[in-house]
């Protein structure tokens, strides 16, 4: 039986991981991404992002690392990708089939 003045509540899973690694000189303009839209230009298995055109100019993917997705009112598909310019958070807005991109 536990005793409630012992019981700690465990941290929050993921709570204090993020990042804290210097970005490279090419990478600091493009953190100030925030929702804007982008092109995909090109998929993979007609799914995951494979190349998209952000501010006129076309990246391609390395990776997806993650994938996820938001349900309710606005339903979005969520994709984290790493590209030689940096890790993004590429939205898909399944209404409207509007992407956007997040810097992490």
């Amino acid at each position: 039986m536990l005793r409630s003045d012992t019981f700690k509540p465990l941290p929050r899973v993921g709570a204090g991981t993020r990042s804290t690694r210097a970005s490279e000189a090419g990478t600091r303009r493009s953190r100030s991404a925030r929702g804007e839209a982008i092109e995909i230009e090109e998929k993979r298995f007609g799914y995951f992002p494979q190349r998209f055109l952000w501010r006129g100019k076309a990246h391609d993917i390395q990776a997806v690392e993650r994938c996820w997705t938001k349900t309710g009112r606005n339903a979005q598909m969520c994709f984290r990708v790493r590209c030689r310019e940096g890790v993004f958070d590429l939205t898909q807005h399944i209404a409207s089939n509007v992407w956007t991109i997040t810097a992490v």
